[in-house]
């Protein structure tokens, strides 16, 4: 397992420790999420999601993994691509003119953004737990990065520990899998290789 992390962040822990030293009062609504229920619901809904990916489509080989939770709407989506999609995105893009999108999927080697994926949203989990960040103001940068950060945190600790599980284990993958999440940047500016 290798973990790929670029180096750009909209939330840093200088941002994390200036709003503890300065009260926010919105960071208690953070606090309020039961971190431990969104984890275990993460794990058993990326669990299924690999089952169900394994039974529906067999035969297609895995390159890219997607989990996503989205803090406003308390979801967390998970997505599939494969690597001759990438090819055929690449291809599309090319035909309707968009070069210059072709031409980063290309150098990165995969897409990076899981609306693209071939099996986008092929599993979803609603989060009542995460209720308390619905009440964040989510135009604010702060608000927003912190919620994300959050996420991103726990998402990181359950894909790790689901990797050492032997979860993402498939039949019919590519050499390397990557599975990326989301952060207060972007889809996979951190993802791991398996």
């Amino acid at each position: 397992m290798r973990i790929v992390a670029l180096p750009v962040t909209l939330w840093s822990e200088e941002m994390a420790e200036r709003v503890q030293r300065e009260g926010r009062e919105w960071l208690k609504l953070l606090e309020a999420v039961d971190w431990e229920r969104y984890k275990k619901r993460v794990a058993q809904a990326v669990k299924r999601a690999v089952q169900k990916f394994r039974r529906e489509h067999p035969d297609e080989p895995v390159f890219t993994i997607s989990i996503l939770t989205d803090p406003r709407f308390q979801e967390t989506c998970i997505s599939f691509d494969t690597k001759e999609h990438v090819y055929e995105q690449v291809r599309r893009w090319r035909e309707e003119g968009y070069e210059d999108l072709a031409k980063m999927v290309e150098e990165l080697g995969f897409c990076d953004n899981p609306v693209d994926f071939k099996y986008y949203k092929f599993y979803e989990v609603y989060h009542p737990e995460l209720a308390p960040l619905c009440q964040l103001d989510h135009e604010d940068v702060e608000q927003e990065g912190a919620a994300f950060a959050w996420v991103e945190k726990h998402l990181a600790d359950v894909v790790a520990k689901l990797v050492e599980e032997g979860v993402f284990t498939f039949e019919n993958r590519e050499e390397v899998v990557r599975i990326g999440i989301n952060s207060p940047y972007d889809w996979f500016d951190r993802y791991i290789e398996i």
